[in-house]
């Protein structure tokens, strides 16, 4: 009769909880379709929208993974900034479109009447925090 050592036993254990915990961000991104990032403020990202404020912190990001292309996933992005978007080409438009991608503590893209029209990207706020999507379907350019 074989008799496993504590050690090995405990050292086994210790792996797959290192492995499972490691992999939870990618098993969640798989289980529901979608990649999303943070970076705590605008300087740490590759390449940031235009719209967006110099003084952004705070900023998550979630992107579909179902589109063919990756310029075509449904995308939002939340962010703080007390500076507020005021990118030239941005104008003001009714509400029509909402996030299709879900970022906790977003603020209610839904309660807003009117957005802020970025190119593809509807922008509106609480506060000092932003809530960013693509696409914006029946956010008509102004």
């Amino acid at each position: 009769m074989s008799h496993l050592s504590t050690k090995g036993v405990t050292v086994g254990a210790l792996a797959l909880c290192a492995l499972t915990l490691t992999g939870c961000s990618a098993l969640n991104d798989q289980l529901h379709h979608e990649v999303s990032t943070h970076a705590d403020t605008r300087a740490d990202l590759q390449s940031p929208p235009a719209w967006m404020p110099a003084d952004a912190t705070d900023i998550s990001s979630a992107a579909g993974t179902a589109a063919k292309k990756r310029s075509s996933a449904p995308t939002t992005v939340v962010f703080t900034s007390s500076d507020g978007v005021t990118a030239d080409g941005c104008t003001t438009v009714p509400r029509k479109s909402a996030p299709s991608v879900t970022i906790s503590g977003a603020p209610d893209a839904y309660a807003a009447e009117t957005v802020l029209r970025c190119g593809d990207w509807s922008l509106t706020s609480e506060k000092d925090r932003w809530v960013a999507w693509t696409p914006n379907t029946g956010d008509d350019r102004s």
